[in-house]
């Protein structure tokens, strides 16, 4: 009697493609030009793993799904199972004339497995969420502000000071209004509420950034960021969280693009037109370091002269973005080079 050869595939590498949704995932998977498998299963990881162990023993899984609504959290739970986990941008994803006008979830996780094994994907870099929280919250708290406004306006009412900061003292005099009806002071002490609530969470993820920031791997590099003029604890740190690794990006032109400080180009035949700055850079560091660079010019006369330079033959918005590419420069060579920062240097 032969004697039975269990099931080995060490040394071979799957890939699988992932369609997400919030109830399924559309699985596609393939290994050597093969496609293996093709189907759907609940939204759990381990099941995932589960699978892959039982049918093909020792088998390296590679994974990879778009961005999108499920965020980061499908990659951290498959990388904590031991599976190589990417995301990408689905606008990095090859797709044929054909993929376009028959789309459906089958044949996107092909089209995410194929590229992959061709090694045509390049992932994402995944930021630290907690600082990410923070400025969703910092929205939140804006919109509720919004909300009380617009109901004390839509209501005709009044404040002594309408444009009193949102201290706890003018917080405190809104609950006293007068609102002329049990309902609407109802209503009022209701989005009132949600405001403070907002507002103390908001308190509490900004205490525990602060805590963090003192902290490997934070401290060394928060001393290098927060040297710089118009960079604070918590610019430092989206910043850092953002972009991670510094020496990720090799040239200053990599970062830029990472950033999103490059032009926007449209080119077709002889005919090339340039959009302003491009949209597909990282959101959360462009923003951070443009507002930074408005605390720049102000706090150092060398950057508010290279400013004016720029103004002279550009509007503002144009000549703030120069200064910002200069910022990511020099923030870029310091983190590298483990140096603080200079006040008066235009170069």
């Amino acid at each position: 009697m032969s004697k039975i050869k269990q099931l080995d595939f060490d040394g071979k590498v799957i890939y699988c493609g992932l369609d997400t949704h919030k109830t399924n995932w559309k699985i596609n998977a393939r290994m050597e030009e093969i496609e293996m498998a093709s189907f759907s299963q609940n939204p759990d990881p381990s099941l995932l793993k589960n699978y892959f162990d039982k049918n093909y023993p020792r088998a390296q899984l590679r994974v990879v799904y778009e961005a999108g609504f499920c965020g980061f959290e499908i990659q951290r739970s498959l990388t904590a199972l031991g599976i190589d986990c990417i995301i990408v941008n689905p606008a990095d994803v090859p797709s044929s004339d054909k993929d376009r006008k028959r789309k459906d979830d089958k044949r996107d996780a092909r089209k995410l497995s194929i590229a992959l094994a061709k090694g045509n994907l390049k992932g994402i870099y995944i930021p630290a969420t907690l600082v990410r929280q923070r400025h969703r919250l910092t929205q939140d708290q804006t919109r509720c502000a919004n909300r009380v406004k617009h109901l004390l306006l839509s209501n005709g009412i009044k404040t002594e000071e309408e444009s009193e900061r949102w201290s706890l003292r003018f917080i405190k005099k809104l609950q006293q209004l007068d609102c002329g009806s049990a309902l609407l002071k109802a209503s009022l002490q209701f989005a009132l509420e949600q405001y403070l609530q907002t507002r103390r969470i908001l308190k509490e993820v900004t205490l525990m950034i602060k805590d963090l920031s003192s902290q490997e791997p934070f401290a060394k590099v928060q001393a290098i960021l927060q040297s710089i003029d118009g960079v604070g604890l918590i610019s430092g740190m989206v910043i850092q969280s953002e972009i991670g690794d510094i020496n990720r990006f090799k040239r200053l032109d990599s970062l830029c693009d990472y950033a999103g400080f490059v032009p926007d180009i449209y080119s077709s035949n002889d005919k090339t037109v340039v959009r302003g700055i491009s949209k597909r850079g990282n959101e959360f560091l462009r923003e951070t370091i443009i507002e930074s660079s408005w605390t720049l010019i102000r706090k150092d006369p060398a950057m508010l002269m290279k400013y004016n330079e720029y103004r002279s033959r550009m509007n503002a918005n144009k000549a703030i973005i120069r200064i910002a590419k200069h910022l990511l420069s020099r923030i870029r060579f310091l983190w590298k080079n483990e140096q603080t920062y200079v006040r008066g240097i235009t170069g």
